[in-house]
C-alpha cells in the first residue's frame, strides 16, 4: 500500500491511519509505551514528505535491475537499434493509424486477396498457368519483403500483420506453382529478365534520390525508408511484365482476366486511401507524393484492359474470355 500510492495525501495518511489501529487495538494486545508509538511513526522520505523508510535489502534488487536496464539501452543505442524501438513507438502512436483501415483501404485490400483467389483457381481447375508472367510475381515477391520487412518489429494490429504474412506467403505459393507443378505450361517471356533488371535498377536509383526518411535517424532507419520507397516505385511497374505477355495473347481466360482486373481495382481503391488519409491525417507530403505517384502510374498501366475488360463482360456476359484488341493493352 506505501510503495503503490497514487498521490502525496495518501502516502500521508496510510501510516496515519495504521498507528490509529495500532493503538486503538492496544488494550488486547497490551499497552503501547510512548517510546513504541514514536518507533511506529513514519519516517520522511528524502523529498522531506512522510512515509515509510523502505529497508536497503528490498531497495538492492530494483536498483540491480535498474542499472542492467540501463546497461542495456547503452548498448543498444550504441549498436543503432535504440532507433528501431523508437521508430516503432512513434510509428505506433502517430496519429494518422486512427483513419488507417478506411473503406477505401480494406476494400484494396480484399480485391488484392480476390486477385489471388482468382490466380490459384485459374492454376488448380486448369492445371495450367498460361497467360501469367512469372517475372510479374517474382517483382511482387520483391516488393512485399522489402516494404514489410518492419513486420518483426513494428506491430500495428492483427489485421495488418495477417495481411502483410497473407501476401508475402501466398506469392511465394505461387511462386512455386509456377515454377515447379506447372513448369511446363510457363509462358514464355523473351524479354522478362531485361524488363525485370531495367525496373529494378531505376527503382533502387529513384528511391535512393527521392524518399521519405528522417534526416538525423540511423542507418539503420534510412535503410528501411529507403526499401519502402523502392517497393513503391517497383510495384507502380511490377504489372509491366504481365501486360507484356497479355500483349501477345488473343484471348484472355476469364480467371486469369479476374486476377488482372482484380489487382488492378485494388490499386485504384489504394488511390482513393491515400487521397483519403492526406485530407485527414498528418501525413508528410513527401509520403504522399510517392504512394499517390505510383499508384497513378500504376492504375495508368491497367487503364487499356479495364475498357477491353468491360467491353468484353459487357457483350459476351461475366463468365466469358476477354477478347484483346489488336492495339494491344499497354
Amino acid at each position: 500500500f506505501f510503495i503503490g500510492c497514487e498521490s502525496d495525501i495518501t502516502c500521508g495518511m496510510g501510516p496515519g491511519l495504521l498507528l490509529l489501529a495500532l493503538i486503538s487495538a492496544a488494550p488486547s494486545l497490551g499497552a503501547a509505551s510512548p517510546q513504541a508509538v514514536r518507533n511506529m511513526a513514519p519516517k520522511p522520505f528524502a523529498n522531506g514528505q512522510g512515509g515509510p523508510e523502505i529497508p536497503p535489502e528490498i531497495m538492492s534488487p530494483f536498483k540491480r535491475q535498474d542499472n542492467a536496464a540501463k546497461k542495456a539501452e547503452s548498448v543498444f543505442e550504441k549498436m543503432g537499434f535504440a532507433d528501431v524501438r523508437r521508430m516503432a513507438i512513434k510509428q505506433s502512436q502517430e496519429p494518422g493509424h486512427a483513419h488507417m483501415f478506411n473503406g477505401f483501404r480494406l476494400a484494396g485490400d480484399f480485391l488484392h486477396l480476390a486477385s489471388f483467389v482468382f490466380l490459384l483457381l485459374q492454376f488448380h481447375r486448369a492445371k495450367s498457368c498460361t497467360g501469367i508472367s512469372l517475372k510479374s510475381q517474382e517483382l511482387y515477391l520483391i516488393v512485399f519483403l522489402t516494404r514489410y520487412m518492419d513486420i518483426f518489429w513494428n506491430f500495428i494490429s492483427l489485421y495488418n500483420t495477417m495481411m502483410k504474412l497473407l501476401f508475402i506467403s501466398t506469392t511465394v505459393y505461387v511462386i512455386y506453382m509456377m515454377r515447379e507443378q506447372l513448369r511446363m505450361t510457363r509462358t514464355a517471356e523473351p524479354n522478362g529478365v531485361k524488363y525485370s533488371a531495367a525496373m529494378i535498377g531505376g527503382a533502387i536509383l529513384l528511391a535512393l534520390v527521392y524518399n521519405d526518411r528522417i534526416p538525423d535517424g540511423s542507418y539503420f532507419s534510412a535503410f528501411t525508408e529507403i526499401a519502402w520507397t523502392f517497393s513503391i516505385y517497383l510495384e507502380a511497374v511490377a504489372i509491366v511484365p504481365q501486360m507484356e505477355v497479355l500483349a501477345r495473347a488473343k484471348v484472355i481466360k476469364n480467371l486469369t482476366a479476374n486476377y488482372i482486373f482484380a489487382l488492378g481495382a485494388y490499386r485504384v481503391f489504394y488511390l482513393l486511401n491515400y487521397a483519403y488519409r492526406f485530407s485527414v491525417d498528418p501525413v508528410s507530403s513527401r509520403e504522399f507524393f510517392i504512394k499517390a505517384v505510383g499508384a497513378i502510374v500504376q492504375t495508368g498501366l491497367y487503364a487499356r484492359f479495364f475498357m477491353m475488360y468491360l467491353d468484353s463482360k459487357k457483350q459476351q456476359g461475366v463468365s466469358a474470355d476477354v477478347i484483346i484488341n489488336p492495339k494491344g493493352i499497354v
